[in-house]
C-alpha cells in the first residue's frame, strides 16, 4: 500500500502588536478556486492556533506529486472581530479597494498592502481618474489587451458585455495628457467583501525546507485625554488635581506626561464642556498626554489621579478593543 507524506510548504502567521506578537486575530479564507488549484498541486491548506499551514504531497523520495516552483495561491483575510479595525493602523488604501499583500518581489517575503478592486465574473469599471474623456483599457493576466472604451462627460463606469473568467486582470486609465495609470482588479466572487487577500508564490527554495512567513500588523495610536468634573471642589482645590504615570519605570517605557487644558481652550476634537456638565456648576479640566500612545491589549498601568499627593484614582482606564478613540471622563465629587 503507498504511502502518503504531507511535507510543508508555507507557514503563515499573523502578528499584531496590540496583542504583543503572535495571535489568531485573521481567519484566512481559501476560496473554491484556490481550493481546486490546491488539489490539482497535490497540497492542501489547513489553519491551526490562528497560523495557515499549507502542505503537499510527497513521494518516496520526498519530492513533490506535482511541480510546485510557480504556481500562485490566492486566500482571503477576515478579522475574527469587528474590534480589528478600532486596534489597527488603517492601511490607508482607496475607498472602496481591497490590501492584498503577497510575497513579491521577494519571494521570502511578505509585502505590501496594494490596493486591489474586487469584482465578480461580470465586470463593473469604475475609474479612479475623474477626467472626461478618458480612455480605460482592459487587460488579462499575460497583460494582453482584451477590450478599450472612452468614457465622455455623465459616464461613471464601464460594464464590458459577458463573464470574466476568476484572476488577476489590468485597468489602464489613460486622458491623454499625463501616462496612463494601472490598478489591478481581482476577479473572485467567493473573496468579494473579504477584508483582505493574500497572494503567495512558490519559490523553488520553499520545496525543500518549506518557508514561515508573517503578516504583521501596527496597533492604532491614541492622544489619551481624561476629563475631571469636579462638584463641589474650589478653585484652589481643583488646581491641584492633576494626573500622573507612576507605572512607567516598573514597564521600563517612558513616562506619559499631560497638559491640563481648560474648557476655554477645548478645540474641535474635545468633548463639549456641556456635554460634560449639563448643569454648568462643576469645575472641569482635561489632561490630555503630550504624545499618542498605542493600543495594548494591556495599556500601560499606573496612570493615576492625585490630589495634593493623596491618590484619588489609581490605574485610569485605557482604551481597549471596544472604543472608537480614548477619551474618559472622570467625575469627582466632595460631601
Amino acid at each position: 500500500m503507498a504511502r502518503i507524506d504531507f511535507h510543508p510548504l508555507w507557514t503563515v502567521e499573523v502578528q499584531h502588536a496590540f496583542f504583543g506578537g503572535a495571535c489568531d486575530a485573521i481567519e484566512f479564507l481559501v476560496p473554491p478556486s484556490t481550493q481546486r488549484a490546491l488539489a490539482g498541486a497535490h497540497a492542501i491548506a489547513r489553519q491551526r492556533e490562528g497560523h495557515l499551514h499549507i502542505l503537499y504531497e510527497a513521494n518516496e523520495n520526498a519530492l513533490p506529486l506535482s511541480p510546485l516552483a510557480g504556481r500562485s495561491f490566492l486566500f482571503g483575510l477576515q478579522p475574527r472581530e469587528p474590534s480589528f479595525e478600532l486596534i489597527t493602523v488603517p492601511q490607508g488604501l482607496p475607498s472602496g479597494d481591497t490590501a492584498l499583500w503577497r510575497n513579491s518581489p521577494d519571494a521570502d517575503a511578505l509585502t505590501g498592502p496594494a490596493a486591489v478592486r474586487m469584482s465578480g465574473e461580470q465586470l463593473r469599471i469604475e475609474p479612479r481618474s475623474l477626467q472626461r474623456p478618458l480612455t480605460v483599457r482592459l487587460f488579462d493576466a499575460s497583460d494582453t489587451q482584451c477590450a478599450q472604451v472612452v468614457l465622455n462627460i455623465g459616464d461613471e463606469a464601464w460594464t464590458p458585455l459577458g463573464l470574466f473568467t476568476r484572476g488577476t486582470w489590468r485597468i489602464e486609465e489613460d486622458d491623454g495628457n499625463t501616462p496612463p495609470q494601472s490598478w489591478r482588479l481581482q476577479v473572485e466572487p467567493e473573496l468579494i467583501g473579504a477584508w483582505g487577500l493574500l497572494e503567495l508564490t512558490v519559490d523553488a527554495g520553499h520545496i525543500a525546507d518549506g518557508h514561515a512567513f508573517t503578516l504583521s500588523f501596527a496597533a492604532r495610536s491614541d492622544t489619551l485625554r481624561y476629563y475631571v468634573v469636579a462638584n463641589r471642589f474650589g478653585e484652589a482645590e481643583f488646581n491641584q488635581v492633576q494626573v500622573l504615570d507612576n507605572g512607567f519605570a516598573a514597564e521600563s517605557r517612558p513616562a506619559i506626561q499631560f497638559n491640563r487644558v481648560l474648557p476655554a481652550a477645548f478645540g474641535a476634537g474635545h468633548l463639549a464642556p456641556g456635554l460634560l456638565d449639563p448643569s454648568g456648576s462643576a469645575r472641569i479640566a482635561l489632561f490630555e498626554a503630550q504624545a499618542s500612545v498605542a493600543r495594548r491589549v494591556r495599556g500601560p498601568s499606573g496612570l493615576e489621579l492625585h490630589r495634593n499627593g493623596d491618590l484619588l484614582i489609581g490605574n485610569l482606564p485605557q482604551p481597549g478593543a471596544d472604543r472608537p478613540d480614548a477619551q474618559f471622563v472622570v467625575h469627582l465629587s466632595q460631601s
